[in-house]
């Protein structure tokens, strides 16, 4: 059969040519529209039929063949791949398969009959030659590879993760692991039964058919399977594949009266269920994002579809995520030294995070028998209270900003907890990268434990964005497109365009809120300006830099802002500026994601399901990170720890984070399941290489500087110019003196 190729050699052109020519996306001249229709009908090359549907775009259906959707692998994988179709414009008809391949090859004839301009499959065949005659429709294949070299194919590195746990497990002591795998005639089980022969193998390991089994992927199967296994072998750890697999162990063992943990390690492949993430009846849990893995191959296909005649085919294999061992609480001390008759005194911040631990800590008295009274403070108090021996000395567990630590351990109102914060009972690894060095250590030794972490997003009315009369104002007016902000400068024009002091015609008031009725609230709104501009508060020698140019310009812009933004802003706190925005009176705001699910919160909010997401301009936030810690005088420290170990514990992050709480914890953000419901988990995810921290400042000759010190000047300058006492110049001029002063005086 002629190919594309074989048609641009015969007509002396080159491929790209005779694709214009088919598809239309260029002219040819008439000479060599001749030639190119000479050796089509010579050769007699057919071109297919979705080229055609490009031109005239009369088929935009997408056939996808699963096995079935009851297994929630498959809903998810569904639920991710027509997503991002739908995003397209495409539309998705389903059928299922069984598992059958007489049922699959006929459904597969039955698209290719409706010409259909793409397929994706999870096959059930193990030499896919029913598609051999059909190679120009654009298909994917997820997980299971045909007997084609040359297809779409995407899935996971089973291969490499069976290795992987296989490994974990052998280096905790298991001689003797078990695999309990789907048919070896699917490439995903047999890449799984490979590697297991290859470990057992290379590490000298006796008999590995005995501990190899491959069944079909049902729970009923699976757990006549483990029956039979189980009653005559006892290997140290089992290793399943997929979850039906799992579900029919679990069963053989209960039965059996065999106990996972106590009895047996039990490992499994794929969860995404939030719920699940990490164990479930003592079994440990891959993370196999479905989802993820659904968008990817849905856009693997338009990539397909888009390019028909110049795509490459791919082969792509993804990376299960590795869920970390629970934490079990009741190794962390001896039961003996527990006192069981006081509680554990907790000072927290009044927040969502603090509230999902209130709503959960009755988890933590089950585990260990251990009490918690939790007191909530304010933010504006909460500082000073730390920084009182007597208002702390009652407490156990304190909680406390990252531009606070420095300062509470050098006036000694926090414990050096190193000791508790070894492994293996506890592990940094859990954290978004390096947070827990940056929010927890001093000198290398540990302070606190993170708890909270909530950077700054962007907040914005999306339906007045997508409003098409105002998109054609604002083009009007700017002469550009309206989109979300994505500088300062750009900010502010936006907030421009949506106040009506300055465009008549905006449907609202004002385009944004700021919360400066405060130091602790105005600095985290200056900053993200400042640093976007390139300004910083220091120079490299510890003197003031707030007088540089740089520094002037996120100030001047933070300045304008303010015109954009009703006049009683100035005294707004954060939770004003987020009641602005839920009551429908400004078009974007800029706040730390832990207020999220206020605006979010249907008793309160009217703008429910108008809300969109986004970085803030400039891509540099405030790191909005809390920790917890334990007071020097507290005579309960190995209580204490436990409860701090609890609430970073991976089995928990998820509920926090489903109950409002901002999770510390990276499993949170990279659950596929979670960000589908709660979309700015993402946007969080992806600012954090970019947050920069409000720090103390230590000179070259160890003097150390304060960062409230500093930024009360900072604040008082801004209310100067705020109140027209001074120039933005004059006043940075001033505060560049006061902030030296503050330096010599340290």
């Amino acid at each position: 059969m002629s190919t594309i190729k074989d048609v641009a050699k015969h007509a002396g052109v080159s491929v790209g040519t005779v694709s214009n020519y088919m598809t239309g996306a260029r002219s040819v001249s008439a000479e060599m529209a001749k030639q190119i229709q000479s050796a089509i009908n010579e050769l007699g090359y057919k071109p297919n039929s979705y080229a055609k549907n490009l031109r005239t775009n009369n088929n935009l259906e997408i056939g996808v063949i699963l096995p079935n959707t009851y297994d929630q692998y498959y809903s998810y994988l569904l639920a991710g791949l027509e997503r991002e179709l739908k995003q397209a414009g495409y539309y998705v008809n389903l059928a299922l398969s069984d598992d059958v391949p007489e049922e699959e090859i006929s459904i597969l004839d039955g698209f290719i009959r409706k010409d259909m301009c793409g397929l994706i499959v999870v096959s059930c065949q193990n030499n896919y030659h029913c598609f051999d005659g059909n190679k120009r429709t654009p298909a994917v294949f997820i997980d299971r590879k045909p007997g084609l070299a040359d297809v779409n194919y995407i899935s996971f590195d089973s291969y490499e993760v069976t290795r992987y746990l296989l490994a974990e497990l052998r280096r905790e002591g298991c001689e003797t692991i078990a695999l309990f795998a789907g048919p070896a005639s699917l490439s995903c089980e047999a890449d799984s039964a490979r590697a297991f022969r290859d470990f057992y193998a290379e590490n000298d390991m006796p008999n590995p058919e005995r501990y190899l089994r491959n069944l079909r992927s049902t729970k009923e199967e699976a757990f006549r399977t483990g029956v039979e296994f189980f009653s005559s072998t006892k290997p140290d750890a089992v290793i399943s594949t997929s979850r039906n697999i799992t579900n029919g162990l679990e069963q053989s063992l209960s039965l059996l009266g065999i106990s996972v943990n106590n009895d047996i390690r039990f490992v499994s492949f794929g969860q995404e269920n939030w719920s699940r993430s990490v164990t479930s009846n003592g079994v440990l849990h891959t993370m196999r994002p479905a989802h993820l893995l659904g968008k990817k191959a849905a856009r693997l296909l338009l990539d397909n579809i888009k390019s028909p005649l110049m795509f490459e085919k791919q082969q792509i294999l993804m990376h299960d995520k590795i869920v970390g061992r629970r934490l079990f609480l009741g190794d962390v001390f001896p039961t003996a030294m527990i006192d069981r008759t006081r509680p554990i005194k907790v000072l927290m911040l009044d927040s969502p995070s603090a509230h999902a631990i209130l709503r959960t800590h009755s988890d933590f008295t089950r585990k260990t028998g251990l009490n918690v009274d939790i007191t909530l403070s304010e933010h504006r108090s909460l500082f000073n209270r730390l920084l009182s021996k007597e208002a702390v000395s009652d407490f156990d567990v304190v909680m406390f900003d990252n531009p606070w630590l420095e300062i509470l351990v050098r006036n000694k109102r926090l414990a050096d907890i190193t000791p508790f914060t070894q492994p293996p009972d506890f592990s940094p690894d859990v954290f978004l990268p390096h947070l827990f060095e940056k929010v927890g250590l001093v000198d290398e030794r540990c302070y606190g434990v993170p708890c909270m972490y909530g950077p700054q997003i962007l907040l914005y009315r999306k339906d007045l964005f997508e409003n098409k009369q105002l998109q054609e104002q604002f083009e009007k007016k700017y002469r550009a497109r309206l989109r979300v902000p994505r500088t300062w400068f750009e900010f502010n024009v936006v907030s421009s365009f949506f106040t009506r002091r300055f465009n008549p015609n905006s449907p609202i008031q004002y385009g944004t809120a700021i919360a400066a009725g405060n130091e602790a609230v105005l600095i985290p709104e200056l900053m993200p300006r400042v640093w976007a501009y390139g300004g910083r508060v220091f120079d490299e020698n510890g003197g003031a830099a707030t007088d540089s140019t740089a520094f002037q310009k996120g100030v001047a812009n933070f300045i304008e802002t303010f015109s954009y933004a009703s006049p009683s802003t100035r005294n707004y706190t954060v939770e004003q500026t987020v009641a602005d925005f839920y009551n429908g009176n400004i078009a974007m705001l800029i706040s730390f994601a832990s207020f999220v699910a206020d605006v979010n919160n249907e008793k309160k909010s009217k703008i429910i399901g108008k809300i969109g997401y986004s970085n803030i301009p400039g891509g540099v936030s405030v790191l909005g990170s809390w920790a917890l810690g334990i007071p020097p005088e507290s005579k309960r420290k190995e209580e204490a720890f436990a409860f701090i170990r609890w609430t970073c514990d991976p089995s928990m992050s998820n509920y926090f984070a489903v109950l409002d709480g901002q999770s510390p914890l990276e499993n949170v953000y990279s659950n596929d399941e979670l960000a589908s419901h709660y979309p700015w988990l993402p946007i969080i995810y992806r600012s954090y290489e970019t947050n920069r921290q409000r720090k103390s400042f230590t000179r070259g000759d160890g003097v150390f500087v304060p960062i409230t010190r500093v930024e009360h000047a900072i604040y008082k300058s801004i209310d100067d110019i705020l109140q027209e006492n001074c120039s933005v110049e004059d006043a940075l001029k001033r505060l560049t003196g006061t902030i030296n002063q503050l330096s010599e005086d340290a």
